[in-house]
Formats: structure tokens, C-alpha cells, sequence
């Protein structure tokens, strides 16, 4: 009876969680999540990073649809109790949802879980802190920093842009 409820719970919902902002930083995500298992980089295609945040102005990484992009970052195996405190971290389900999606590996596609902000949420740059944090993360995998610059960039514009306005 068990192993039915354990599998019917994990069937529809892989525990690889694909990473692309601060749980990138392998440090945090092994406080954050003790069981978790770095396993290898990963590439999402047909979305973009970018910060999104609250009313008070302080974005966090989000990925976003869009053609012909890509976001690189990382997969991680981890437990249903890491899925727990993940859904704790990321605010689930007010400011993220859990989504399925496909991520690209050296070893081919592999189906894992993403969060996703909410739609209601606006474009924010992030606080130094913690895009610094992304950086340091973006080291510890051998990811090009240039997506998260242009990233952080393009959200500081946008809201520049606004306020010319």
C-alpha cells in the first residue's frame, strides 16, 4: 500500500528539480535541501531569465516563455522532503508554481520540475546580495555569466525606461 502511494505521488511530478537562480549556489541548496544530489548542468529551451518581484521592487530570477531562447542552470535529485522545503523557500504556490519541463543534458532530455513565478508579479532588478549569489552559482557549475548580466540588465532598463516616463 505504501510503495502504491509513494509511487502515484512521484509519478506525475519528477524529484530531478531543474535550478537556474540562487539554488544554483550548491552550498545553499545543500542547506536548504540535505538530501539533494548535484547531478549535472542543464539547458531549458524557448525561455528566458529574467527578475521578477513584489510591490516593493526587489526582483528574484524567474524563467519566462519565449522562442527561440534558452536558460542554462543546473539538475538536482532530490527528496520529498527537499520538495517540501523547496516549495517552503520558493513560496509555493503564492509567488512560484511547479511546473513539469523538459531540460537538455550531456546524457539527452530528461523530465524534471521548475518554479515558475506567478503571472501577477512585475519586472525587478535583484538586490546586489543576491545576484551575487546567482554568480557565485553560475561559477560553481561552469556557467557563462553573460544571459544573467543581460538578464539583470534588461529588467533595470525596463524599469528605468518607466520611470523616464
Amino acid at each position: 500500500m505504501f510503495y502504491k502511494k509513494m509511487k502515484k505521488r512521484t509519478t506525475h511530478l519528477p524529484l530531478l528539480y531543474f535550478a537556474y537562480g540562487s539554488n544554483l549556489h550548491k552550498e545553499q541548496m545543500q542547506i536548504r535541501c540535505p538530501d539533494s544530489v548535484p547531478l549535472c548542468r542543464a539547458t531549458v529551451y524557448d525561455y528566458i531569465l529574467t527578475f521578477r518581484g513584489n510591490r516593493r521592487g526587489v526582483g528574484v530570477a524567474d524563467i519566462i516563455p519565449t522562442n527561440k531562447s534558452q536558460v542554462e542552470g543546473a539538475l538536482y535529485r532530490v527528496s520529498l522532503r527537499d520538495l517540501r522545503n523547496l516549495d517552503r523557500y520558493e513560496g509555493y504556490p503564492t509567488l512560484y508554481r511547479r511546473y513539469p519541463i523538459e531540460v537538455e543534458t550531456e546524457d539527452g532530455i530528461k523530465e524534471a520540475f521548475v518554479y515558475r513565478m506567478n503571472e501577477e508579479f512585475t519586472f525587478a532588478p535583484p538586490y546586489e546580495k543576491y545576484f551575487h549569489t546567482i554568480s557565485e552559482g553560475y561559477d560553481h557549475w561552469g556557467i557563462n555569466e553573460e544571459d544573467l548580466l543581460t538578464a539583470r540588465q534588461k529588467v533595470t532598463n525596463l524599469i528605468l525606461g518607466k520611470k523616464a516616463n
